[in-house]
């Protein structure tokens, strides 16, 4: 009998331990699941906190100084890095829009200017090689050709169409705005003019600011972007010369607004000064040239031969002189 009572209080006993056993082992599955589960989420929260610096960036290319607020993606709101958080994008709404360029008003600050539009080149200029090829005077000891071809597309769309288009857009813009204009050339039926008459119009106007309007050609791998062309002082237009050093600053901000990035291969930061220029050292007037971009990369002509383009390249230039002289 005592065998069988110690047996059975030995039974009794083992069975009393794993009962007490049991709640233990339980709690520690649970609290080891959610620990499991916290840190899934914590970890998908980090990856979408921890945007890489400069993943998200604005849509139009601008400057980080330039006034963007009407037409950009905010960095927090879409990245650009297909890399950066892979998948954190299922299951999420599609990413805004880019609002449409909006301009800021043009005036006061433009009203009674008179202002010198010259587009780059000309339509006659191939069949008068004779007449463009002449030396010129360019000033800075400099001696250049009276004007040239220019540049163009590889499928036939010459930089002399470009120009003429956003110089007739700008010409609308700014006469809107209360500027008087003065067109070097309205069309592309005729050569020329050569650099020293582009000047002189300027000076015979008594501009309060002149600009000349180009695309660049070059074909080096993956050349794009605009740039500034601004002048360096010389004997004859160095009263002029901080003003247009000014605005090719203030144009280099604005022209971000029309998604075309700085350049790449040309400048600093998208300007560039030049000493060679007879359309810059000739003139007293404030001038600067700008390549809106490159006509031989194909991003930048797809850009370039737009009518959007166009528009919003004129509504650049102009909000750069309208923020020159407000």
């Amino acid at each position: 009998m005592r065998d069988r009572r110690s047996i059975k209080a030995g039974i009794v006993l083992a069975l009393f331990a794993a009962l007490t056993l049991l709640p233990a082992c339980g709690s520690s599955s649970n609290t080891d699941g959610a620990a499991s589960d916290d840190s899934v989420n914590t970890t998908a929260l980090d990856d979408n906190a921890r945007q890489p610096s400069g993943a998200g960036t604005d849509q139009t290319g601008t400057s980080a100084d330039g006034d963007t607020s009407s037409s950009t993606i905010s960095s927090s709101t879409i990245s650009t890095d297909p890399t950066a958080n892979p998948g954190s994008n299922q299951n999420q709404s599609p990413p805004p829009t880019a609002a449409p360029y909006v301009p800021r008003p043009l005036t006061p600050g433009l009203a009674g200017k008179v202002i010198v539009i010259d587009a780059g080149h000309n339509g006659g200029n191939y069949s008068h090689i004779n007449d463009i090829n002449q030396l010129v005077d360019a000033g800075n000891g400099v001696t250049k050709q009276c004007d040239t071809t220019g540049t163009g597309s590889f499928d036939g769309y010459p930089e002399y169409a470009f120009t003429l288009s956003v110089a007739l857009e700008l010409q609308s813009t700014l006469q809107a705005a209360g500027a008087q204009v003065v067109m070097v050339r309205s069309d592309s039926s005729g050569w020329g003019p050569c650099i020293t008459e582009r000047a002189r119009i300027g000076n015979d106007a008594h501009a309060d600011l002149a600009i000349s309007i180009h695309g660049d050609g070059n074909d080096a791998p993956g050349a794009r972007g605009f740039h500034v062309l601004v002048p360096v002082t010389t004997a004859q237009n160095a009263a002029m010369v901080p003003t247009a050093q000014r605005f090719g600053s203030l144009l280099r901000d604005a022209f971000g607004a029309t998604g075309m990035p700085l350049s790449n291969y040309l400048g600093s930061n998208g300007i560039m000064y030049r000493g060679d220029l007879g359309g810059l050292n000739l003139s007293v007037v404030p001038k600067v040239f700008i390549e809106c971009g490159n006509m031989h990369n194909a991003e930048d002509l797809a850009l370039m031969r737009t009518g959007e383009f166009q528009r919003n390249a004129a509504n650049s230039i102009a909000t750069a002189m309208a923020n020159l002289f407000g």
